[in-house]
């Protein structure tokens, strides 16, 4: 086996930068190379890894790629880095980065370090559990999903407009589950961007409420100034 780390200079590459948000030219900083031979059939195979330590032109963030590679694969099939952190496919929102959701939070993690990994199915199936964790903390366990959304109508808390919003990202999630189903990146992205804005809306009731709190009330009118309004 042998191992040959030393300074690149290699061209500059393109990749994902986590930081800038997009795709960026990256500098070599540095290659490593390892690989060892081996007797296949009375011919020599030779199987490796290569390293590089990449900095983004841009922001300069530092992220690692691997690459496995085997002299019998097909030469035209390009080989597909391995990321070091995975690449960031999708942002968590400002106002969740901000601030964190104790209720959410485990799934939310796990939701997105599937986005991350490209891993739909699970990126799905998560989005369901949280819509199904948002029912249950409105009005309870109903027992199955369409209960659960006719109790939240029946309670004012979810209007006929909303109702097929939620509904189409659960049986999405259902669908991954249940059907192995794969979404397409689009349908994900939809899934994800209802599952945010329910928590979303979850934030900005209890925000409201603390609003509230703190403002001053308007001070009752007196009986002259009634008075002078009737006249």
């Amino acid at each position: 086996m042998t191992t040959k780390p030393r300074s690149s200079r290699e061209e500059p590459v393109w990749s994902h930068c986590n930081e800038c948000g997009h795709e960026t030219q990256h500098n070599v900083v540095q290659l490593i190379r390892k690989s060892r031979d081996y007797d296949h059939d009375r011919h020599t195979v030779s199987v490796g890894t290569n390293w590089r330590v990449l900095q983004c032109c841009g922001c300069h963030e530092v992220a690692m790629s691997r690459v496995d590679w085997c002299s019998e694969d097909d030469p035209h099939d390009p080989y597909v880095p391995i990321y070091f952190p995975p690449r960031v496919s999708r942002r968590k929102p400002d106002w969740l980065v901000r601030q964190e959701v104790p209720a959410y939070q485990g799934l939310l993690d796990e939701v997105y370090a599937a986005l991350h990994a490209d891993s739909r199915r699970l990126a799905m199936m998560g989005a369901r559990a949280i819509i199904d964790k948002a029912i249950a903390r409105k009005i309870g366990n109903q027992g199955n999903f369409v209960k659960g959304l006719d109790e939240l109508q029946r309670a004012n808390l979810l209007s006929h407009q909303e109702r097929p919003i939620i509904e189409a990202a659960f049986d999405a999630g259902s669908a991954a589950m249940h059907r192995g189903h794969q979404p397409s990146v689009d349908s994900l992205n939809t899934a994800i961007d209802i599952v945010e804005r329910i928590i979303h809306a979850e934030i900005l009731e209890e925000k409201a409420k603390e609003l509230a709190a703190v403002t001053p009330k308007r001070p009752p009118r007196s009986a002259t100034t009634k008075a002078k309004k009737q006249d």
